[in-house]
């Protein structure tokens, strides 16, 4: 057992399946670093590898651009800007005991300075950076986007799509009028689920069993939708399931054969005991000639024929009304309680509620995110939606409005929806699709 007990699907594998599609947003980035100013944001939700991209990128890059200086970046809520400043000043070898988050800004951008002058571009990769402190992650796009062209980073965010309604926010104004390149990571199809399993079990000890059948390649693609936290989850239980199996096997096929054995031994011992003591018992008995008796006296005529058939069983059937429930959803869109006047004059809001319902494999538009209902409600003026839904979090230690347009039963849909919205409004807000799924993980 102890043979097949390791999963090529956990987190700590260092091997990277490159689909065309990512390997193609590799070579971009890296081409946007080494030729653009711009603010890159790679944008997924959760479970989608971002951080695995990023790890990817930056091996790929190093190989490939000996000149670039590149500091890698973990975020967490309690970065704060001087802790930050003072980590990439230690990657820079600069000593910083003590000092001013002003004469640390100072220190960092003559040394960006100074690199650059060498031949170096100075690159920072940020994972996860939509859990930074809005001062840090204000502080990493000054870095960016102002000061002197040669003060300036390189700089790529790894973050989930929320980010875009946070740089929306006032406190951003810095991107409002910059231009900023968004991609995306997309899920795998089909066929890139099938060799990405492959990809993973052909270096390990299951490559010649073959645990994953055409069947449950698609069931995998079909519950995870080629996301691949999800994939790798469902093949780690699936060889989890595997491994119990063939274990079982052959426990009881040692089993057997270890008891089995001793007790055919002690049965022919015994048979041959007997058979030497009593011989008797093993002769055949003579069996006497039965003659079959045959009554002639009844008769099957077509009188009483019906008299030995059994009549047919007639079973009802029965008709299920299939209801649509549709019709109760006006009866579910309770108003978000404390919502400003304007949205209740001019919207039925969705709440809570009406989220938890929904098909966690559908999707929505999440058009923008604030900290306070004012906000929205202005938007709303501004913007006449029709099928929106509101939900309360938190972020950064706030409450935080997530205002959301529109139900879409596929991808496909939910982007056209996004095509269709007025430049105006795309434009300030970035809306961006996002599944119902989702947003009830937000609401537990």
């Amino acid at each position: 057992m102890s043979n097949y007990s390791e999963n090529p699907f956990n987190s700590k594998s260092q091997r990277y399946y490159l689909t065309p599609e990512l390997n193609q947003r590799i070579n971009l980035i890296s081409h946007l670093i080494q030729n653009s100013e711009q603010l890159l944001l790679i944008l997924a939700e959760a479970g989608y590898g971002k951080t695995t991209l990023l790890n990817q990128l930056k091996k790929t890059v190093e190989n490939q651009h000996e000149h670039w200086w590149i500091y890698r970046h973990l975020s967490t809520p309690a970065v704060s800007p001087e802790t930050f400043v003072s980590k990439v000043l230690t990657a820079f070898n600069v000593r910083h005991d003590g000092k001013p988050i002003k004469e640390l800004q100072d220190s960092l951008r003559n040394h960006i300075a100074a690199t650059r002058y060498n031949g170096q571009l100075p690159v920072l990769l940020i994972d996860d950076a939509h859990k930074l402190p809005l001062a840090t992650l204000k502080l990493i796009i000054e870095l960016s986007m102002q000061g002197e062209s040669l003060t300036r980073m390189r700089i790529v965010l790894f973050c989930e799509p929320q980010i875009s309604s946070i740089l929306a926010t006032p406190e951003f104004k810095i991107v409002h009028n910059t231009l900023v390149h968004n991609l995306d990571i997309p899920a795998f199809s089909k066929t890139q689920v099938r060799d990405y399993l492959q990809f993973y079990i052909k270096n390990s000890s299951y490559r010649n069993t073959h645990p994953f059948t055409s069947e449950i390649i698609k069931k995998i693609y079909k519950e995870s939708e080629g996301v691949p936290e999800e994939i790798n989850l469902q093949a780690g239980r699936i060889l989890h399931k595997f491994n119990e199996h063939r274990f079982a096997k052959t426990y009881i096929s040692y089993s057997k054969l270890r008891w089995g054995l001793p007790i055919v031994i002690i049965l022919i011992i015994t048979a041959g005991i007997i058979y030497w003591k009593y011989p008797t018992l093993f002769k055949q008995p003579v069996s006497p000639i039965i003659e079959p008796i045959v009554n002639y006296d009844i008769k099957i005529t077509t009188e009483n024929l019906s008299e030995h058939v059994e009549a047919p069983v007639v079973v009802p059937t029965m008709t299920y009304l299939d209801t649509n429930n549709e019709a109760l959803i006006d009866d579910k869109e309770l108003l978000v309680e404390e919502i400003p006047p304007v949205i209740k004059a001019t919207n039925r809001v969705k709440n809570e509620v009406w989220l938890k319902e929904q098909n966690s494999k559908y999707y929505t538009l999440q058009v923008l995110g604030a900290y306070d209902k004012i906000t929205l409600s202005k938007f709303l003026e501004q913007h006449e939606l029709k099928e929106v839904a509101m939900y309360k979090t938190s972020f950064q230690g706030r409450n935080w409005y997530v205002l959301l347009y529109g139900h879409y039963s596929s991808y496909s849909q939910a982007t056209t929806a996004l095509a269709m919205l007025p430049d105006s409004l795309r434009n300030s807000t970035k809306p961006w699709v996002r599944t119902f799924g989702s947003i009830q993980k937000r609401l537990k």
